[in-house]
């Protein structure tokens, strides 16, 4: 048997937590997708409005809020990934 599944085997409650942190992967991927879209859709709503010469300040500071809220999503991602790095090793 593979050591992984022997280890679930004994210790039940270490499966749900996978489960869990599996299903915190898959929803953090898919919120980071949505994310990385409405990014770009306001970059091009930005170039667009600029292009008619109107005032962008308040779409470019929408921006940054995203492009930061992408950022932490990224890294929440990434202590995801490092936890199930880690379960996988102990």
């Amino acid at each position: 048997m593979n050591p992984d599944l022997a280890d679930l085997d004994r210790n039940p409650g270490h499966l749900t937590w996978l489960e869990r942190e599996y299903e915190h992967l898959v929803q953090a991927t898919r919120h980071l997708s949505d994310w990385e879209r409405r990014v770009v859709d306001q970059e091009i709503a930005i170039a667009e409005m600029d292009a008619r010469g109107w005032d962008t300040s308040l779409a470019e500071a929408l921006l940054r809020t995203m492009q930061h809220t992408l950022a932490v999503g990224r890294q929440h991602q990434q202590l995801i990934l490092e936890a199930l790095a880690t379960s996988r090793c102990s």
